[in-house]
């Protein structure tokens, strides 16, 4: 295994591990208020921007879809939350994710200089 394929694969195991926290360690009893407001907004914005950065530095997928990834797990925790006693799914939480997934996908845009071009993406596809 070469240097680049170690490297990639333990970014890949990180992203896993990540989503696998989130939903077996967030269905203990014990997750249920331990995070104060604001701070659990700061929790999800730096959860979910470690997570888009992981997947964005294993190079797996552009920028856009390492964005909409994210916010699709933030969606899916969030959807999770409505089964477990004692937990509270909120949309703040999910803005909160997306956020920290949008920031760090802003941030590799402007330094690899490659426009993210969601919007463009969307409008191309409806003037076909």
């Amino acid at each position: 295994m070469t240097r680049s394929h170690f490297y990639r694969f333990s970014l890949i195991t990180f992203s896993v591990s990540l989503v696998l926290a989130l939903f077996i360690a967030g269905s203990q009893p014990q997750a249920a208020g331990l995070f104060v407001s604001p701070v659990d907004k700061l929790v999800h914005f730096l959860y979910f921007g470690s997570f888009t950065f992981a997947i964005v530095m294993s190079n797996t997928m552009p920028l856009k879809y390492a964005a909409i990834l994210a916010a699709a797990l933030g969606a899916a925790d969030e959807l999770h939350q409505m089964l477990l006693p004692g937990r509270m799914p909120g949309i703040d939480d999910w803005l909160a994710d997306c956020f920290g997934a949008v920031i760090v996908v802003c941030i590799f845009s402007v330094i690899r200089k490659q426009p993210i071009a969601l919007i463009q993406d969307c409008t191309e596809g409806s003037r076909k």
